[in-house]
């Protein structure tokens, strides 16, 4: 007898195939069989006209930071997200000063989730603890240090190696750094994945840097959360992917992600203050953007690239100033007095540079660009909400987004091709070879949805709806999600290479 079978279903298996009907059996966590007339089960899901695909992965992923303290992963499960791949933009929850890479993910070995996750190795985090956020070159021991470090991790399983160019340190590391260490990311046949150093004025040019690594390395490698930001530059992601295909018709693997908004997410002090001027701790900005010199400083080498004009910037989660939330700069300067410059610089300082923003920066027309992109997965950049109440709508929106509005919609590409990027392909991309099709064999890691209604709810002013047309999401056979509803169930696992 199975544990249940998924009956009248329409199978979108994975491949990009059109759909079939039948029926799913599920027996200890795989997929035991798929045909008609399967037998007897203990459960019986009826998906009469809905949809069966896999489970989603998220490409790009930041989970790992909440892995300890809120492993049910709510917003992922509920979502339809099955697996996620965390540790990107160069953070990662391991190694610290207190536990190495290794050691964090024994720890985790035995634990169960609400979903399944993949580490990668942030460099930053790396950096961080052999260099310290010193703007200079790493001393040869350094080097040396974060290549142990980093072997550590892949040794016990972790996935690859992170970079993010954009933040600090990460973005005082030269192309050279990140060269030494792919090649030890390309001796455990491992990824990298890169918030690249730029992705605004020097986009074609940080696209560049990040195919030179993966050529000198021959590592598979994907570019995150792929964009052009600001007004000048949309149009360039055409220009990018082509250099991405490019880069395969030469031998290499390069891929790339994306999410379905036209805003960003990242640090208030990430977004103003210019990598010179980042290499200290958060009391070091603060003392910084108190002075009154070095404060114009900063003002003027910011204003001289984004302008005077901060009206696209939203407060988008601020613990510290939680009545600030969801407003823009321009709101608040004008109900304040100040300039947009003296009301953000003001927030960062208020907050001890602890303000998350959202930039309404990027085009409708590049968005849907990436998005049919056939080497393009779809991801979150996001966490879990955790004690936040207020956050970017990907965190909790963005896989119903992308099959109601861009799929059903605005018909970017087809439902099939879609679940492609968001299934088999991530599978194929990380190495997840029990994931990401519906085939005997696999993992029952599934999700079943109504493809005229699924859409998502969350929006910039209220980021907690959920979505809507979900009607099962399956972790290894067990329901995680009913109506976009956790039921409680921690059947996920930390998947270790």
């Amino acid at each position: 007898m199975y544990d249940l079978i998924i009956k009248n279903g329409k199978i979108i298996d994975g491949t990009g195939s059109p759909y079939y009907r039948a029926d799913i059996a599920v027996k200890d966590g795989k997929i035991a069989e798929i045909g008609k007339n399967l037998g007897e089960a203990r459960e019986t899901i009826n998906a009469t006209g809905l949809t069966v695909t896999p489970g989603f992965i998220d490409s790009h992923s930041h989970a790992d930071s909440a892995l300890l303290s809120h492993p049910e992963l709510i917003e992922k499960v509920e979502q339809g997200i099955t697996t996620s791949i965390a540790g990107q933009c160069g953070s990662s929850a391991a190694p610290t000063s207190d536990v190495t890479a290794g050691e964090f993910l024994e720890s985790l070995r035995d634990q169960s989730f609400g979903a399944n996750t993949v580490l990668l190795i942030g460099h930053g985090t790396l950096r961080r603890l052999a260099v310290g956020v010193e703007n200079r070159a790493p001393a040869a021991s350094e080097m040396q240090q974060m290549k142990e470090l980093l072997r550590d991790g892949l040794e016990h399983g972790a996935a690859g190696l992170s970079f993010g160019l954009y933040y600090a340190p990460g973005c005082y590391a030269e192309t050279a750094e990140l060269i030494e260490l792919a090649k030890v990311v390309a001796e455990y046949h491992g990824i990298i994945a890169a918030h690249i150093r730029n992705e605004s004025n020097f986009l074609i040019q940080a696209v560049q840097e990040f195919i030179t690594v993966v050529r000198e390395t021959g590592v598979r490698g994907v570019l995150s959360h792929h964009k052009a930001s600001a007004k000048e530059n949309w149009g360039k992601v055409c220009h990018t992917l082509r250099m991405i295909d490019e880069a395969n018709e030469s031998g290499l693997e390069v891929y790339c992600d994306v999410y379905p908004y036209c805003a960003s997410n990242t640090s208030l002090s990430a977004t103003l203050i210019p990598t010179a001027y980042r290499a200290q701790d958060d009391d070091g900005i603060v003392a910084m953007l108190s002075d009154k010199t070095m404060r114009q400083t900063i003002y003027r080498e910011t204003c001289a690239i984004r302008g005077d004009d901060l009206s696209h910037i939203m407060i988008s989660s601020c613990s510290a100033l939680p009545h600030l939330q969801g407003k823009r700069i321009s709101e608040i300067a004008e109900a304040e007095g100040k300039s947009h410059y003296d009301t953000a610089f003001d927030i960062i300082c208020d907050s001890h540079v602890s303000c998350d923003v959202c930039t309404f920066s990027m085009c409708e027309e590049d968005v849907e660009t990436v998005l049919a992109y056939p080497r393009a997965m779809i991801c979150t950049d996001s966490g879990v909400a955790r004690h936040l109440t207020s956050y970017h709508p990907r965190l909790r929106g963005t896989f119903p987004r992308v099959l109601g509005r861009y799929v059903r919609e605005r018909g970017v590409t087809s439902l099939p091709e879609m679940i492609r990027k968001m299934t088999s392909m991530p599978a194929a991309v990380y190495g997840l070879t029990s994931k990401g099709l519906l085939a005997v064999g696999f993992d029952a890691d599934i999700c079943i949805f109504d493809a005229d209604t699924i859409i998502d709810h969350a929006e910039y002013g209220d980021c907690t709806r959920r979505a809507e047309g979900l009607n099962y999401v399956l972790v290894g056979g067990q329901v995680v999600a009913e109506n976009a509803v956790y039921t409680g169930a921690r059947p996920g696992r930390m998947l270790l290479k």
